[in-house]
């Protein structure tokens, strides 16, 4: 019988299932085979649980009889027709304990390996972080279809290339050598990113919910993991900051409401206090890349909003330097409202017809949202009226729609 997911959640927490699939899967590279033996755990679990009572230990009851069944595939009949049992690969000591009470938290962390795996370059792009939320935290194809808003057929499709892909080609569960390793973790910033941007727009007024919560998590979990590397703590810093501020960006009534307009003690403060430890930590590295910088363009904004004064020259400097560093479309639209806040809408109307190619800011949203602003306080209200109806045009949020309709409302009005 098939588990739900909220029964498996019942079961197994996220970290834990990574852990054990990265451990199974570190054997031989079969990532499905290692879901297809945790699932099969779980099922046990949910029949023999509620007569024989829950374990002591369920997570190392659950690693010990996945274990036990990928055991049973690599001594089978088909396996040993292609790939021999070895005792030094298959049942390496620190990977085999066989009781109850194996500690699935004292065995060797093999989920920086597997987000490794997740990321290499013979898994496409977009697939890498559809595959990182399957493996290293148990999401369902159909759960990331919902929450990326893709067909549950593209979402099962890839995952399944890419997983015989790993299995076939023999992408090695070893952390690559030093030379290599910057370029895969780089990427694996990158998925996890992607898929918290995804969910950005959407987002639930609970951060910690749906797809933004499990960026969350992977991105906790790098850092983790990698406590010298100071983007990994740039990226914790950049997602736990944004989504501390997701409760705010609804009123009561579910009306969209700017960063400008957020009442900060709405607020989630765990979330706030994690970025801002993050942030620390990318100071103690010494360095900082593209995520720190936008980390700590988030800080400037939400500090500003604190005190009801914001620095603009020093978020000028900070998005100069991310310019510098990693120029992207989203952070020119950016740049050009700071400069519009210290030398006037002008200003910032010139800084962003240069913000980038032509036919790209044409379609992006907040270019249209920033001009249609910029021109209305320059005293262009025509010219902004047509502005904010090609934002409402490309908007997809309904509540920021809403929102832009009634700012389209008052310039007709003026």
């Amino acid at each position: 019988m098939a588990i739900t997911p909220e029964e498996r959640a019942m079961i197994v927490s996220q970290d834990a299932w990574g852990r054990i699939i990265a451990l199974l899967a570190a054997a031989d590279g079969d990532i499905a085979g290692a879901e297809d033996a945790l699932a099969a755990a779980l099922e046990k679990a949910v029949r023999t649980w509620p007569v024989d009572g829950v374990p002591e230990n369920p997570q190392g009851w659950l690693y010990r009889v996945a274990r036990n069944a990928r055991r049973d595939v690599w001594k089978s009949a088909a396996t040993r027709t292609s790939v021999a049992f070895s005792p030094d690969i298959h049942d390496r000591p620190s990977l085999a304990e066989a009781a109850d009470g194996v500690d699935v938290d004292a065995l060797p962390d093999r989920r920086l390996e597997l987000l490794a795996a997740c990321a290499h370059p013979k898994i496409d792009p977009p697939t890498r972080p559809l595959l990182m939320l399957s493996a290293v935290l148990g999401m369902t194809g159909a759960q990331i279809a919902a929450a990326m808003a893709l067909p549950a057929a593209t979402v099962s499709a890839r995952l399944t290339r890419a997983k015989k892909r790993i299995a076939a080609s023999g992408i090695g569960f070893e952390l690559p050598d030093r030379s290599s390793m910057p370029a895969r973790l780089e990427a694996i910033l990158e998925a996890i990113y992607g898929a918290f941007a995804i969910e950005w727009v959407h987002a639930a007024a609970e951060p910690r919910a749906g797809t933004t919560g499990e960026a969350l998590f992977l991105s906790r979990l790098v850092a983790e993991l990698c406590p010298d590397d100071a983007e990994s703590h740039g990226l914790a810093a950049l997602l736990h900051l944004s989504g501390a501020r997701f409760p705010a960006r609804r009123d009561a009534a579910g009306a969209f409401v700017p960063l400008a307009e957020q009442d900060p003690d709405r607020w989630d403060a765990s979330l706030v206090a994690r970025g801002e430890h993050h942030l620390r930590a990318v100071h103690w590295c010494g360095s900082v890349g593209r995520f720190g910088l936008e980390a700590a363009i988030q800080i400037v904004h939400m500090s500003g909003i604190r005190r009801g004064r914001t620095d603009w020259p020093v978020l000028l400097r900070l998005h100069n330097d991310l310019e510098a560093m990693a120029p992207t479309l989203g952070g020119a639209v950016a740049r050009s409202a700071v400069i519009a806040e210290i030398s006037g809408p002008d200003a910032g109307l010139r800084a962003l017809d240069h913000a980038g190619d032509t036919a790209r800011v044409a379609g992006y949203q907040p270019a249209w949202t920033l001009r249609a602003d910029l021109l209305r306080r320059s005293g262009r209200n025509a010219e902004a009226r047509e502005a904010v109806a090609r934002a409402i045009s490309l908007t997809t949020d309904p509540a920021e729609r809403d929102h832009l309709t009634d700012i389209a409302h008052r310039l007709g009005e003026d």
